[in-house]
């Protein structure tokens, strides 16, 4: 379970609202758990509730629609390339492209003609080792064999009398369905029009199944899918209340007040919809990832009785404002104040309004590091600006600029040697630097280049944080700019010569201490607020209409 909560860094498109009438109540989701650099070249299911598979792809509506099955309780699906088996390190128990005894390579040898049913085809490939039916583009065919290259499928060929096989392979975007742990081909699917395998635990609908996949446990079924032609984009497809079942442990500890769990399952619910109407990884073949990005989810493991009860109590509720889904952005802690969405990221939205919130300081105990500090020196902030394509002669000053209504840092400044500055504003402000929130203030602190730690006294009432730039009167009334030789005399007699240039009180050895509270982009829900407010008897309609200002919680 999450002591320190994971936190929603990314928010959606503003402008996709969803309209009541179009708004269904628990649709099919599909959620990415292995995408683009971590898509596989094979992945292992294990039963855990419930027995078997079914195989097929998902139509456009979603329906499952059933091609094949088998009653294998570790199966794999690996792409149409040739791969391996392991044995030993890291890869053990998976398939790969190292190379290993236990291959599946991707020639075949395919008998002649094709067959009306799968049951057809799988009698017609029982008669050699090795055979298995094969779906390739809505065509059953009876193919023998899994070898590594043309030279070993055709000496198969010659060993097993099949003259009028032909050696076949398949697309790019095949796929192909094994016995974990042998090189035994199950089942291989192919479609040139962008049809996926699919996969559906258990024999029939009648046992709510539970499916182990590579060390978490789901419901629902898998799609696999070759973006690009390349490894295995793994989804696991899945009502949206189960979904939500998973999100809720990986947002929120199960041990929280039920209130707050409540809350948090209608706000993983609303920003679930939304990003499945979206389309936003539409390309990568699935609605949502399983990360920060989207939400964060793993399955079912986490899941205990009182979360599972929070997603039941709310079955089917969103948060709604003006008749359509609100964002529900939420993150872990706003140290004390939520902010505006426009002030984040530049889009004025009616419902996400900051505000100050008075409920996480009772609170402020039980959240690890809630008040926390940055340092960083003059030097590192000009390595830092530099890097990132602002170069600069040395950075001297570093501020907030601006702050929001409710006090948080909406832009700050670096200002150079020779006076050049440069702005971030809106949720740059935090992750520029890579703090936890805006919620702060910069505080500098300079080493021996001023000798009153970092200020200069002028007149006995007033400092300058810097001579450079300034002017001296003397005797006769006459002003100048201090030159590059200024001599300074302290309270005890004592004269120093200063520096006028960007190794005044600001040099490279200033120290800029940034304090602040929080963590997250601070728009939307307070994750430990919601704990808190449950906590002083708050309903979880209370907590979502505090945080996201004007909605409604209800069914469509």
């Amino acid at each position: 379970m999450h002591t320190a909560l994971s936190v929603l860094v990314v928010y959606s498109a503003f402008g996709a609202q969803r309209a009541d009438a179009a708004v269904s109540v628990n649709p099919t989701m599909k959620v990415g758990l292995y995408y683009s650099s971590t898509a596989l070249p094979g992945a292992n299911l294990l039963n855990d509730v419930g027995s078997g598979y079914r195989l097929g792809y998902y139509d456009k509506n979603r329906n499952f629609q059933q091609l094949a099955s088998t009653r294998e309780t570790a199966i794999s699906v690996v792409k149409t390339q040739n791969v391996y088996y392991g044995k030993v390190g890291q890869w053990s128990g998976y398939y790969d492209t190292l190379t290993s005894d236990i291959a599946v390579g991707c020639w075949h040898l395919q008998l002649p003609g094709s067959y009306s049913s799968y049951e057809q085809a799988a009698a017609a490939a029982a008669a050699y080792p090795g055979g298995f039916a094969a779906w390739i583009d809505g065509t059953w065919q009876a193919r023998v064999g899994a070898y590594l290259n043309k030279e070993a499928a055709q000496s198969a060929q010659a060993a097993l009398g099949l003259s009028d096989a032909v050696l076949a392979g398949t697309s790019s975007y095949g796929v192909s369905v094994v016995k974990t742990g042998t090189s035994q081909i199950l089942f291989q699917f192919d479609s040139s029009s962008g049809l996926c395998l699919g996969i559906v635990p258990g024999q029939s609908g009648t046992v709510k199944t539970e499916t182990i996949f590579r060390g978490n446990t789901y419901y629902g079924g898998f799609q696999y899918q070759r973006v690009g032609g390349g490894n295995l984009t793994v989804s696991n497809v899945v009502p949206l209340e189960d979904y939500v079942q998973g999100v809720i442990v990986r947002e929120m500890s199960s041990s929280w007040p039920s209130e707050a769990l409540k809350a948090q399952a209608v706000c993983a619910r609303t920003f679930a919809y939304r990003s499945y109407t979206a389309s936003k990884h539409i390309s990568q073949g699935f609605d949502l990832c399983n990360s920060t990005c989207c939400q964060v989810y793993y399955g079912m493991d986490a899941v205990t009785a009182s979360s599972s009860k929070a997603v039941e109590q709310t079955y089917g509720e969103y948060a709604w404002y003006n008749g359509s889904l609100i964002d529900a952005v939420y993150s872990s802690h706003n140290g004390g104040a939520t902010e505006s969405a426009v002030n984040v990221w530049g889009s004025q939205v009616g419902y996400l309004i900051g505000k100050t919130d008075p409920y996480e300081a009772s609170v402020v105990n039980k959240i690890p590091n809630y008040n926390w500090t940055v340092t960083y020196t003059a030097q590192e902030l000009t390595d830092l600006l530099n890097s990132k394509g602002y170069l600069n002669s040395g950075i001297v000053d570093f501020k907030v600029t601006k702050t929001s209504p409710t006090g948080n840092a909406i832009e700050i400044t670096f200002t150079d040697s020779s006076g050049k500055t440069w702005s971030k504003i809106r949720d740059a402000c935090r992750t520029f630097l890579g703090l936890r929130s805006i919620h702060y203030t910069v505080t500098s602190s300079s080493g021996s280049g001023s000798p009153s730690g970092g200020s200069f006294p002028v007149n006995g009432t007033e400092t300058l944080d810097s001579l450079s730039g300034a002017y001296a009167i003397n005797g006769s009334g006459n002003t100048a700019q201090l030159g590059s030789e200024v001599y300074l005399l302290d309270g005890s007699g004592q004269v120093s010569q200063a520096q006028t240039g960007g190794n005044d009180a600001k040099g490279s050895d200033t120290v800029f201490t940034i304090t602040g509270s929080g963590w997250g982009h601070n728009v939307g829900m307070s994750q430990w607020g919601a704990y808190a407010m449950a906590q002083q008897g708050y309903t979880y309609k209370d907590i979502l209409t505090f945080y996201y200002t004007g909605i409604e919680v209800r069914k469509p």
